[in-house]
């Protein structure tokens, strides 16, 4: 072959070559465009399901999917629930989240959505589970999150995430996420701002938590009793996942984290009143069990000289009786602060100061020293007689004072009622002689003073009466401690 005919037949193959390239490139230009028709109609068929689906971004980029939303309006104004829909063979889920007027809270939700998206499909990697699916099989992978919301008060909201992961078994693995949201500020709140920081506070929650799942009889013989003790150490990062619901904190644990999986998620639920004293004000607004909140009396002439008897360690059947009908007798009113376990017993005692004028103050349960007792079991001693007290009355107690008269800043900051204390003290416990009872007082005598009693001993009724004479002549005026407190 010469050189003339070499050239052409090299022409030839390159002419055929660039044929080649510019054919395939058109086929390839088509094969997009086509595709992207197609892709354009199956989003149109979507939207036509109904107008509140809507296409969105698949977090599977690399699956052919179906991806709708639906938008729900709550009964909480600016709170919206969007339900969001994957239909995939192979990666399924359905989610709920909610859409506020803040977007601190958007924010902080929609990474807790995308963290749990990539979640379960780095889980499904990880197991090949793409690779060994079997279509025929029922057994499919689900990611399935679901909100709860619960208002409380006007302003705050809590938001409760319940996620069920399920990867080709019977097997679901549940975990919770929560989150408090002022809904007028837009801030989010944890349970330290609600305690305001305290770790005494804390110490008494973390009792309260453990207490709560030991005595729920579901849980019994199922708890890992280790585990629990750690996971309710006095620490805020074990106590994160909460809400507030029915004027209660429930605290969550996921499932197996505390006890057997067969209990799924457990929850611990402590009541506001139980822990009044030591919430902000902000969450103390609008408790009424268990806790009292009163009004004081108005201000009255304080021209007069005054003074407050104070009777403690009651109710007695007889003794208190007296005492209420030498009160009458001289036109007196008092303070008694009664004992609760004695309360019920002599519920007739209790209605009668009360129907007399008398005023009622909290004593503790059982006459305990509050410095000597944990804060949980100061908590309880404060609630129990307020409950008692209520129960027998139809009205709380509205002072109170510690037995011994031992307190501390600690105790202090756990009583949500005035502390009361004495100015004198007659010491008739000590005495039990109806013959002291006068000169005790008139030794310390002055105006506004509280004068210590105990009408569980008869001295103390039997020398009363000269007491009660001797103020008269004084020109004292007999009132209670609340009342007394508006003129100093």
């Amino acid at each position: 072959m010469n050189n003339k005919d070499r050239k052409f037949g090299g022409r030839l193959i390159d002419i055929v070559l660039i044929t080649t390239i510019v054919t395939l490139t058109v086929l390839a230009i088509i094969f997009t465009i086509a595709n992207n028709e197609s892709n354009y109609q199956n989003v149109s068929a979507n939207n036509e399901i109904g107008k509140q689906t809507n296409p969105v971004n698949s977090v599977f980029p690399d699956i052919s999917s179906s991806v709708t939303q639906e938008i729900v309006t709550t009964s909480i104004n600016g709170v919206q629930i969007v339900k969001e829909t994957l239909k995939d063979p192979i990666k399924s889920y359905s989610i709920q989240y909610i859409k506020t007027n803040s977007e601190t809270v958007n924010a902080e939700i929609k990474k807790y959505i995308s963290d749990s998206k990539s979640q379960y499909e780095n889980i499904i990697r990880l197991k090949n589970t793409v690779e060994e699916h079997d279509i025929t099989s029922n057994l499919v992978n689900k990611l399935n999150i679901t909100v709860e919301l619960y208002p409380h008060q006007k302003q705050y909201v809590s938001v409760v995430f319940t996620k069920n992961i399920t990867l080709q078994s019977n097997n679901t693995d549940t975990t919770i996420h929560t989150l408090l949201f002022n809904k007028e500020t837009g801030k989010t709140i944890d349970l330290e701002q609600i305690l305001n920081g305290d770790g005494k506070s804390l110490i008494s929650i973390s009792e309260k938590v453990r207490s709560s799942i030991l005595k729920n009889k579901t849980y019994q013989n199922h708890v890992y009793s280790d585990t629990l003790t750690k996971l309710t150490e006095s620490k805020w990062n074990n106590f994160e996942r909460f809400s507030i619901k029915n004027n209660s904190l429930v605290f969550y644990f996921n499932k197996g984290e505390i006890a057997n999986s067969s209990i799924g998620v457990t929850t611990a639920t402590v009541s506001l009143s139980t822990i009044y004293p030591l919430l902000i004000k902000e969450f103390q607004a609008g408790i009424k069990d268990g806790t009292v909140i009163t009004n004081p009396p108005p201000k009255a002439d304080s021209t007069n000289k005054k003074v407050a008897l104070t009777f403690d360690d009651g109710p007695h059947p007889t003794i208190t009786m007296e005492i209420l009908d030498l009160l009458d007798k001289y036109d007196a009113k008092a303070t008694f602060f009664l004992v609760g376990n004695r309360v019920e017993e002599y519920a007739d005692v209790v209605i009668d100061t009360v129907e007399r004028g008398h005023e009622i103050g909290n004593h503790t349960w059982s006459h305990a020293k509050l410095t000597n007792i944990s804060p949980k079991q100061v908590l309880d001693q404060l609630k129990q007689t307020n409950i008692a007290i209520k129960n027998v009355t139809g009205q709380y107690p509205t002072v109170f004072r510690p037995p011994y008269g031992a307190k501390n800043q600690e105790v202090i900051s756990l009583i949500n009622l005035p502390v009361v204390m004495w100015t004198i003290d007659t010491l008739d416990w000590k005495y039990r002689d109806a013959s002291k009872l006068l000169p005790s007082v008139k030794e310390s005598m002055h105006n506004n003073a509280i004068i210590l009693m105990h009408d569980i001993h008869q001295s103390t009724a039997d020398g009363l009466e000269s007491v009660l004479k001797y103020l008269k002549e004084q020109g004292y005026e007999f009132v209670t401690v609340s009342e007394l407190s508006q003129y100093k």
